[in-house]
C-alpha cells in the first residue's frame, strides 16, 4: 500500500514538473494571453469532486507542486506557473478551484493566486504585505 501512494506522489510530482515545462515554453512562444485561453479551455468542465476525498486531493496536489518546484530549476520563482499549475492539476480532478489574478497599488505589485473551497491555497492571505490584492481576472 505504501508503494502505491508513493508512486501516485511522484506521478503527481512529475505531472507537474511536465506542466511547469510546457508553461515555461508556451509562455515564452506564445504569450500570456493565448495561455491563458488555453489553461481556461482546459481547466473547463464539471466540479462534482467526493466530498470525502476533497480535502486529501488538495493536499496532495499541493505536496506534488512544492515537490515540483524544488526540482524544477526556475529562473524566476514567480507565483503564475505555480497558480496555473495548482489550478490545472485541481480542475483535472473536478475540484471547484478558481484562478485568481490581482494588482496592489503601494508597492505596486501583481500576485496570482487559487482558491479552492472558499480558501486561498498555498498563499495565505495574511502574508501579503500591506494591503490586499484587487483581482482583476479571474476563470
Amino acid at each position: 500500500m505504501r508503494t502505491n501512494l508513493t508512486s501516485s506522489r511522484v506521478v503527481l510530482a512529475g505531472q507537474a514538473i511536465l506542466i511547469f515545462v510546457l508553461l515555461d515554453a508556451c509562455l515564452l512562444v506564445f504569450g500570456f494571453r493565448r495561455v491563458y485561453q488555453l489553461v481556461r479551455w482546459c481547466g473547463r468542465g464539471p466540479t462534482d469532486a467526493e466530498p470525502v476525498a476533497r480535502r486529501l486531493v488538495v493536499d496532495r496536489i499541493l505536496e506534488a507542486v512544492r515537490t515540483a518546484t524544488r526540482y524544477y530549476f526556475r529562473r524566476r520563482l514567480d507565483c503564475l506557473p505555480r497558480s496555473l499549475t495548482i489550478y490545472l492539476l485541481l480542475r483535472r480532478r473536478r475540484m471547484p478551484a478558481s484562478l485568481h489574478i490581482g494588482v496592489k497599488r503601494y508597492p505596486f505589485g501583481a500576485h496570482a493566486w487559487v482558491e479552492c473551497f472558499g480558501e486561498v491555497l498555498d498563499d495565505p492571505a495574511n502574508t501579503w504585505r500591506h494591503e490586499p490584492y484587487t483581482p482583476i481576472m479571474s476563470m
